[in-house]
């Protein structure tokens, strides 16, 4: 009879684990903070030399409402080239050839103190803090003031635990000064979840 006890134990424990291995959420994915100029979300770190993201409403001239919570991130592109990137360490590692899916909103603002330019959103995953390994998701140009969902699937080449969200310019642009706005990111989990 004992054995049928650790056999049911067991089990329980692998379905637990695949459960957990199939769903991984985000430290505040919602991009919750005071808002702020120049200030990274809690849980979240600077990805790139010269980030300074903001929290937003309420700076910079951006008053959008957020999707999600009472506050978003917003990311920019300088006139020299320089970027804002913002990445996290997964609490489990999204497993080689696994299928996961997940979804974010993104916005515009046309009112970003002389950074209006549009911006797109590259999400990167990779093995170590701020390394781009692998492209998951490419959004394009974001026009829209309103916030847009943006739904994706990937497949890594490899066990991976970070996660990058990095804003790019128009390919050939000159002296750029872009925005993108960036909330509501959700959990990962596996292709076959409904």
């Amino acid at each position: 009879m004992n054995i049928y006890i650790k056999l049911f134990h067991i089990s329980i424990q692998s379905l637990v684990v695949f459960s957990l291995n199939a769903q991984i959420s985000l430290d505040n994915p919602s991009l919750e903070g005071t808002p702020a100029d120049a200030t990274i979300p809690s849980g979240w770190f600077a990805a790139s030399k010269g980030t300074t993201p903001d929290i937003l409403p309420g700076f910079w001239g951006v008053y959008n409402e957020a999707n999600d919570g009472e506050t978003y991130v917003g990311l920019i592109v300088r006139p020299d080239d320089s970027f804002e990137s913002i990445g996290q360490r997964l609490k489990a590692k999204v497993e080689k050839n696994n299928c996961y899916k997940m979804s974010l909103n993104l916005a515009h603002s046309d009112t970003y103190t002389g950074y209006n330019d549009l911006l797109g959103l590259r999400i990167w995953i990779g093995s170590k803090k701020s390394k781009r390994e692998q492209l998951i998701y490419d959004s394009g140009m974001i026009e829209s003031d309103e916030w847009e969902i943006h739904k994706f699937e990937f497949q890594p080449i490899k066990n991976m635990q970070y996660i990058i969200l990095e804003a790019y310019k128009k390919e050939g642009k000159k002296s750029y000064r872009g925005n993108i706005l960036i909330d509501d990111i959700s959990t990962i989990v596996s292709c076959d979840k409904a």
